[in-house]
């Protein structure tokens, strides 16, 4: 019969009768969010879904993966990327983009099923919060995927993901950038490409790359620009021309 070692035993007491070892945590996983159908139907439905979770008043990201199954890249980073849309909201952006880059990465090499960090899984979201972003963002989105629909496949499929990733990891990381302005576009761009893997349109992830290109590029070199007007402005006062 095995026992435990003296090293188990509370300080202060010596090895007494066999103890029975803490049962893990369990993950925070809704079981409620079971029953979401994420096979069918839009992603403004699958957001409907979760928002009429009644029973629940939070809500872990690793009840949405497991809900999700096998849609959860596309969904689970355009879950992410609503906070990134709303402009000069402080204080959200590194949040945010470590887990869109985490399942960019993720896809870049491949892999078919999220996997997320257990700090990240077992971390919830209020019911409430969750229903005001989903209210914030359904009437457009509904807009968009009246127009979004399966087209030109080969750009939105499985063997564009990849390169689609590695434009997502360079978005998150303007959006990681703190300061006004570095969300917003970028965010708006992944939300775009993350709706075009969920309904394998291409058209929607072409506007999506385009539009986070195009303002990376921007970024960066109004950005160069700054710093070097800034470092000039500072050259002249610190010599006094």
């Amino acid at each position: 019969m095995s026992s435990l070692n003296n090293e188990d035993s509370p300080p202060g007491e010596g090895a007494g009768p066999l103890q029975v070892s803490p049962q893990p945590v369990p993950e925070l996983d809704n079981p409620a969010a079971r029953g979401i159908d994420a096979l069918h139907g839009s992603a403004s439905d699958i957001l409907h879904q979760i928002s009429d979770l009644a029973d629940e008043t939070e809500i872990s990201f690793g009840a949405i993966v497991d809900a999700l199954e096998e849609r959860a890249f596309g969904m689970l980073i355009f879950l992410f990327a609503i906070p990134a849309m709303i402009p000069f909201l402080v204080g959200i952006q590194s949040f945010v983009a470590l887990p869109i880059a985490l399942l960019a990465g993720q896809m870049v090499v491949g892999q078919r099923r999220p996997w997320l960090p257990r700090r990240i899984r077992v971390h919830t979201i209020s019911m409430s919060t969750f229903r005001k972003m989903t209210k914030a963002v359904i009437p457009w989105l509904l807009r968009i995927e009246r127009l979004a629909k399966p087209r030109l496949r080969f750009l939105a499929g499985r063997g564009a993901e990849p390169l689609l990733a590695i434009l997502m990891l360079i978005f998150a990381a303007i959006v990681a950038i703190p300061g006004p302005g570095t969300n917003g576009v970028p965010g708006v761009a992944i939300a775009l490409m993350a709706l075009a893997m969920i309904e394998r349109d291409g058209v929607l992830a072409v506007i999506g790359s385009v539009l986070g290109v195009v303002y990376c590029v921007l970024f960066l070199t109004l950005g160069y620009a700054a710093i070097g007007f800034a470092m000039d402005q500072f050259m002249r006062l610190f010599h006094g021309g």
